[in-house]
């Protein structure tokens, strides 16, 4: 077969696509002279004086970006989306990281919303590797798509086989020929046996932006070429939890107390939470359709007039007018991203106030996302239950893994055990070039 295919790995957090050169993995460039695009889409509105359809009175993404998307509106990807958000939020529908809904119980209208995302970001991948593919057609036909072990968890492998079909889909409205699909931790696990001289039983963390996957896998480089691995594959396990889970739950108990989260109501009682949770949770459909429906803001005048310290809540009403619900999960993100090397984190947040700030440290992340952590540890246990066996080493990827509340789980777990370092957002890519090729070659 021809040298037209490619492996994606169609991220949460950013998006990579590549294939073999020379025996080397090689990433094509998506965004300007980087190699990930981040998984981010601006999805502009008509201005005001040419629309008379009421966008504030539509539901969050139901109709308004289904319309938007009927219409041929305007669409911008990766750090054009970031930049076009961070200026102008209400001049467009901002979505971050479409994969997180796949996989959940969607409508048939949101299910089919998401299929044309996930179309538009696969188009643009695909343009971008075959500019820079050596093939004299010019086109790529065929891909290897990372997946996670489950993409939601909710519903079993019935949500994997859903998730599964839109990509599939989106894959062939854009021209793919075939697509098959590939585990990404194993992915992950075939770019560290690259780099491997002798045998090894690894345990391959890989926690991403959207799912946790573990896998106790056989490595060395008498097995690297061989085209079947699933003898070598002891262990496996899954489940959503991932780097933006860990955002919005910082963002819960470390930024919304600032727009009155937890804060006294006049009866000496605590605000309810369900509005200040659902603003920020950006990965849950119906919590965002709920939040940004117009009645919302009656609410939280509501909660104004009942509160103590009322100040402090009509920042809430100001997140809601201003739809800054993803400033404040990427504020989160960004001291996340901080608190993996230093013991505290200054966020400023000063789009819902001038001089609203908050320092976080490690013990307030660690706090905020102990419910992560422990799911985390038990799919560490499962793995080692499934593969009988002791790793001789832990090879760790994917973004989240920096986090310094994983590693500690990791050297609890497995003191004597050496924890490697990966290529934490390139691994998984690297890892689908070489799978693609020994799919398509």
């Amino acid at each position: 077969m021809a040298n037209n295919y490619c492996g994606i790995d169609f991220g949460t957090s950013n998006c990579t696509a590549g294939w073999i050169d020379d025996n080397e993995p090689q990433l094509a460039m998506m965004d300007g002279d980087s190699p990930y695009l981040s998984s981010a889409l601006y999805i502009e509105r008509r201005k005001a004086e040419d629309d008379d359809s009421h966008e504030s009175d539509e539901p969050y993404l139901n109709d308004s970006l289904s319309r938007l998307l009927a219409q041929g509106a305007t669409v911008h990807l990766g750090q054009a989306a970031h930049q076009l958000y961070s200026e102008n939020p209400l001049g467009g529908v901002f979505i971050r990281s479409p994969k997180s809904m796949l996989g959940s119980r969607l409508t048939p209208a949101q299910s089919d919303i998401y299929r044309q995302i996930c179309t538009l970001m696969l188009r643009q991948i695909k343009h971008q590797a075959e500019q820079q593919q050596k093939t004299t057609s010019k086109a790529i036909d065929y891909a290897v798509l990372g997946r996670p072990v489950h993409f939601q968890g909710i519903d079993g492998s019935a949500g994997d086989e859903r998730a599964e079909a839109i990509l599939r889909r989106a894959a062939a409205d854009v021209g793919f020929r075939d697509v098959q699909f590939a585990y990404e931790p194993v992915a992950a696990a075939m770019e560290f046996e690259r780099s491997l001289n002798k045998e090894q039983l690894v345990l391959v963390v890989d926690i991403g932006g959207g799912t946790s996957d573990i896998s106790f896998i056989r490595l060395g480089p008498d097995r690297m070429f061989r085209q079947e691995r699933h003898e070598d594959l002891l262990g496996h396990a899954g489940r959503r939890i991932g780097g933006v889970d860990m955002d919005i739950k910082l963002a819960i108990y470390s930024l919304m107390p600032l727009l009155g989260r937890g804060t006294p109501a006049l009866n000496g009682r605590p605000l309810p939470n369900s509005l200040f949770s659902d603003a920020v949770n950006i990965i849950d459909i119906q919590a965002q359709e709920n939040f940004y429906r117009p009645q919302t803001f009656a609410e939280i005048q509501q909660l104004i007039a009942q509160a103590q310290q009322p100040a402090i809540v009509s920042r809430l009403a100001r997140l809601y007018q201003q739809h800054l619900s993803y400033y404040l999960v990427q504020a989160a993100e960004q001291a996340k991203i901080h608190l993996a090397e230093q013991p505290q984190s200054q966020v400023s947040l000063a789009r819902v106030d001038a001089e609203l700030s908050q320092m976080i440290s490690t013990m307030q992340l660690d706090q905020a996302i102990y419910q992560e952590l422990n799911g985390i540890q038990k799919l560490v246990s499962q793995s080692l239950a499934d593969a009988s066996a002791k790793p001789d080493c832990i090879f760790l990827t994917g973004g989240a893994s920096a986090a310094r509340g994983i590693q500690a789980v990791l050297k609890n777990m497995l003191p004597d055990t050496p924890l490697i370092h990966g290529d934490r957002f390139g691994s998984v890519g690297k890892g689908l070039c070489s799978i693609a090729a020994r799919t398509y070659l």
